[in-house]
């Protein structure tokens, strides 16, 4: 069945992760009329009460939804103006902070007239299992109690608990018999970019050292709410330019598993709705030439060219199934 160009229910989110120009209406209509449904923001964007009203003001009259991403025990900047992504080991600093930031998200969030979900940078890459899944058991409890009506993703994501697949492949297997006694299950966004440098590797499932990939995709599907699209590949967590020739080997195994998480995320979100992210980022994530420091490629056009690999893959693939 020819569906034709229907991307209603397909939810391109910008990050404003690279974005120079301050938070305005004008911004974000503009953003709109890119064909955006929201914007991904970290906690500097509110810390104060001006900047909190402007973010929402801003979001309001452009009709933007937004995600807020919390980084547990972080998101703030030091005296210096440095930027703090996660100081502390210790689980009940991470539990108290997690608490914290995801009311000033739930209270941000109901005054936003599109509304939006939280996605989390959860806890340390160093703990235990045991520390984990304790942590883990705490969250989905405060998200059930407090926070029901706004979903909460996990983020896979380097030094934090989803940091690579096998500590994830151990943890969710760990996972099912808490979320029963909870009523509550984790969601995740799968922002896989990271375990292809973390591994040094795309993963490949016709290769034999890669015949557990498969599985494990299948249990981050059924799991996953929200997608970070960045390509990827074996030194580093994004691409400085997915569209060139040598990328495409890598780039066609990326665009298949993003196609299998969209389509699965049609099933675990209500109205078969789809939330993509093509998240790139400035240096260090961006390369740069030595000594001028001038980025070797456009993070502009890396986020365009992703954005439409991901519409085309929607279309193509993800709405002729579903048709």
């Amino acid at each position: 069945m020819n569906m034709g160009k229907d991307l209603a229910n397909l939810h391109v989110i910008k990050t404003l992760w690279g974005i120079d120009d301050p938070i305005s209406p004008e911004l974000f209509q503009s953003l709109q009329k890119e064909g955006y449904h929201g914007v991904e923001v970290i906690r500097l964007a509110w810390l104060n009460d001006a900047d909190r009203a402007k973010l929402i003001q801003s979001l309001n009259e452009s009709k933007l939804a937004v995600v807020c991403q919390v980084h547990t025990c972080g998101g703030y900047l030091t005296e210096k103006y440095e930027y703090i992504y996660c100081e502390a080991y210790d689980v009940a600093k991470h539990k108290e902070d997690f608490k914290k930031q995801m009311r000033e998200c739930y209270d941000l969030i109901n005054e936003v007239t599109a509304g939006g979900f939280i996605n989390v940078h959860a806890g340390v890459d160093a703990w235990s299992n045991e520390e984990a899944i304790t942590f883990l058991e705490f969250c989905l409890t405060e998200i059930q109690n407090k926070f029901p009506n706004i979903p909460v993703t996990f983020e896979t994501h380097r030094q934090r608990l989803f940091g690579n697949p096998f500590q994830t492949r151990e943890l969710l297997s760990l996972l099912p018999a808490i979320e029963s006694r909870l009523g509550s299950t984790l969601k995740l966004n799968a922002d896989l970019s990271h375990w292809y440098c973390a591994c040094e590797r795309v993963f490949n499932s016709k290769e034999e050292r890669d015949h557990w990939w498969p599985n494990l995709l299948t249990s981050i599907s059924e799991r996953c709410h929200y997608i970070h699209a960045r390509f990827g590949w074996a030194q580093g967590p994004q691409m400085a330019d997915p569209s060139a020739a040598e990328c495409e080997s890598d780039v066609e195994l990326q665009k298949s598993v993003w196609m299998t998480l969209m389509k699965a995320q049609q099933k675990n979100r209500s109205g078969f709705e789809v939330f993509v992210c093509p998240e790139y980022g400035p240096a260090p994530y961006m390369t740069v030439h030595p000594h001028t420091q001038e980025p070797i490629a456009s993070l502009s056009n890396a986020v365009s060219y992703t954005k439409g690999v991901i519409e085309d893959l929607y279309e193509t693939d993800v709405m002729t199934e579903r048709g």
